[in-house]
């Protein structure tokens, strides 16, 4: 069994930019919804085929999908698109997800829904343990080996 941590998010956000920041320089991150009021196509290194990490949650409907890669420049414009409007909370982006490596690290499902985020190998304990402790998360719960 693949080692899952089930997180209980507090603060969107907060999550997220977190997430970014620890993959920042080493992997992609993908969102899925209804994006046309966001710009991420236009970022450098974006594109909107699945791969093998990232890949659609949704089958059906067919939601706009894009994958942009996580750099110094990309995050900057990322986190501008994300808080213009509150558009990870409020609007249109329904999942999202972060590959390092060429292996999935990090999921925000369904809104990121306390039953549908989850991180992977690759996320420090000790990340989670300070969003915990600074209020960006309840709990997490470490499932597996």
């Amino acid at each position: 069994m693949t080692k899952r941590i089930w997180i209980d998010t507090r603060d969107k956000p907060g999550l997220l930019n977190a997430m970014m920041k620890a993959f920042l320089n080493k992997g992609s991150i993908s969102f899925e919804g209804d994006l046309s009021k966001l710009s991420f196509s236009k970022i450098t290194g974006s594109t909107t085929s699945e791969t093998d990490a990232l890949k659609r949650a949704t089958i059906s409907p067919v939601l706009d999908f894009v994958t942009v890669p996580l750099t110094d420049e990309t995050i900057h414009i990322i986190w501008q698109e994300l808080t213009e409007k509150d558009h990870l909370v409020n609007e249109g982006i329904i999942h999202v997800q972060i590959e390092s490596n060429g292996k999935l690290v990090f999921g925000g499902y369904d809104n990121f829904h306390r039953e549908c985020v989850v991180a992977y190998e690759g996320v420090p304990l000790e990340l989670l343990e300070s969003l915990n402790n600074s209020g960006v998360i309840r709990k997490y719960e470490v499932v597996g080996a």
